[in-house]
């Protein structure tokens, strides 16, 4: 008894197809057996829907972590700043380095 290979539901031995799913079978890829142009064309309709999805979905989360990432910005900008004590250049507070003259900040 052939098992098919993508859902696991018994396969009469000369099916060419999965009666369940529809995937071709090991006797089908060898016989040459085909899909239909309809059924790839629809196949490929539905691939085109998920892809979509898939892509407004990755959007929205691309937009949400660049909200995230601005607001982050924004709020570290707003922090109290460094004053350089060499230039007296006043740097945002996740400074490490002055932007004016290069040198090492230090933190009180």
């Amino acid at each position: 008894m052939a098992f098919c290979s993508k859902c696991g539901k018994k396969l009469a031995e000369d099916a060419n197809f999965c009666p369940n799913c529809g995937i071709r079978t090991q006797k089908g890829f060898e016989a040459g057996a085909s899909y239909s142009t309809e059924e790839m064309r629809e196949n490929f309709a539905k691939m085109g829907e998920e892809m979509e999805k898939a892509f407004r979905t990755a959007a929205k989360e691309i937009e949400e972590a660049f909200k995230t990432a601005k607001e982050n910005i924004r709020q570290s900008m707003s922090k109290e700043s460094l004053e350089c004590s060499n230039c007296g250049t006043k740097n945002p507070a996740i400074s490490n380095f002055c932007y004016k003259c290069g040198k090492k900040l230090v933190r009180k």
